[in-house]
């Protein structure tokens, strides 16, 4: 392979990833949640959590994160974006539902709720893609997890079989969301049932100074 021809690959291949960068455009980010020093975004359809001063793999730095809204960079330009209120398809009075969730001495958001009408203890997990739980509890729930589709999970004991499942309703407070997707996981972890961005996803987040707010319109 000749040293021209090696640089020709290298230029096309920047070529190709500036090309990627600059096509993504600030009307494919939007904020869906925000907390204290991070929010979560979504970016070209793809939701993640990033955390002030810190850069997503698309290029997207987030600057700061406000009550309202947050200030981003793409592609070298500053842009300030506002949390995400739903769409409409035109003017109509929209029904507003909120739940408050109290952060607890160890620093977590955990909150009563149900999954299929069934009573649960849910642990708040930005990080999780799926609402997630384990095996025993989705067997005390009556979910039929094994005909699922099956993968592999870490846990704090180790590699186990997880199941991908779909959920009738999640509830949290007056807030109900319809056909979830869930991550069954054999054995005892995750202790409790992770509220994750499947569900999450749904909804505004807001945290302030220990206190949580989810908010829905209908």
């Amino acid at each position: 392979m000749t040293r021209g021809f090696i640089f020709l690959v290298v230029l096309f291949g920047c070529l190709g990833w500036s090309l990627t960068a600059s096509a993504l455009e600030v009307r494919d980010v939007r904020v869906v949640g925000l907390f204290n020093g991070a929010a979560v975004l979504d970016i070209a359809g793809k939701q993640q959590l990033l955390k002030v001063g810190k850069r997503s793999p698309e290029g997207v730095e987030l600057l700061r994160a406000g009550t309202a809204g947050a200030t981003v960079i793409i592609d070298g330009v500053q842009h300030q974006l506002n949390l995400t209120r739903g769409h409409s398809g035109g003017y109509q009075e929209r029904k507003i539902i909120s739940k408050q969730i109290d952060i607890n001495g160890r620093g977590q958001y955990m909150t009563a709720g149900s999954i299929n009408g069934r009573s649960v203890r849910f642990l708040v997990d930005t990080g999780a893609t799926t609402v997630a739980m384990n095996s025993e509890i989705a067997r005390s729930l009556g979910i039929d997890f094994t005909s699922g589709q099956v993968g592999q999970s870490n846990t704090a004991g180790g590699l186990v079989k997880s199941y991908l499942v779909s959920l009738d309703r999640v509830k949290v407070g007056a807030i109900e969301v319809r056909n979830v997707r869930a991550s069954v996981l054999e054995g005892i972890y995750p202790a409790y049932v992770l509220l994750g961005m499947s569900y999450l996803s749904e909804v505004e987040m807001r945290e302030n100074s220990g206190l949580m707010t989810l908010i829905k319109k209908y």
